[in-house]
């Protein structure tokens, strides 16, 4: 077991990792727009309908939401802004969203949402049914306090709620399944260095079966 200054010399070591990785790779912040429909992403993947069950989502309405267009699957960031542009639709509702891109986190920050009366053509199935690929990623579990999305606003406003930075600047979020939803709370995570085994699906959604600090 370490000790509590071990840990924070391994965290501030996987800080400097993290640092000196993403001063090789830069954080790509493009604008976005995309008309889609917003989903439940936790009854939204094929993959991880065996685990749905009666899972209580924290922060539903911006952490259990994604878009989905033709092009792909994206994750919201937790913060007010988009809780409140949010707060206007449900599952279901066809958008049009204008706002900010992290590429390395299929992540969005939202400048404006309309709603549509058109649907678009997307083949939801392409992206619902792809299985995803099992993964063994590390890097340093963090809320909004210290993740890195650029100019991007965040802050912890909606909770510490946590995403996984690996060392080479990509984000991942987290299905709150199980012990995804300990990661994503931060419940003994908060901000530790971390080795998560999961199945990777679009939109980079982690479906975890193991994560431990490392």
């Amino acid at each position: 077991m370490r000790t509590f200054s071990q840990r924070m010399a391994v965290v501030a070591a996987m800080s400097a990792l993290a640092g000196m990785a993403r001063a090789e790779v830069a954080k790509t912040i493009e604008d976005f727009e995309g008309h889609g429909v917003i989903v439940d992403v936790h009854t939204f993947f094929t993959a991880a309908a065996q685990d749905t069950g009666a899972v209580e989502v924290a922060h539903a309405r911006v952490a259990g939401r994604a878009l989905v267009t033709e092009e792909g699957v994206y994750a919201f960031l937790e913060n007010p802004e988009n809780a409140g542009h949010l707060a206007q639709v449900g599952p279901g509702s066809v958008v049009l969203v204008k706002g900010k891109l992290l590429k390395e986190g299929a992540l969005l920050h939202i400048e404006a949402l309309e709603k549509q009366t058109a649907v678009p053509l997307i083949d939801f199935a392409r992206f619902r049914n792809d299985a995803g690929r099992e993964v063994v990623l590390k890097g340093v579990n963090k809320c909004q306090c210290g993740l890195d999305v650029g100019s991007m606003p965040h802050s912890c406003e909606l909770g510490h709620l946590h995403h996984l930075e690996a060392a080479d600047g990509r984000i991942y979020h987290y299905l709150q399944f199980a012990q995804g939803q300990k990661v994503f709370l931060g419940e003994g995570f908060h901000f530790q260095p971390v080795a998560v085994k999961a199945r990777l699906l679009p939109g980079n959604y982690l479906l975890v079966q193991e994560a431990q600090v490392e």
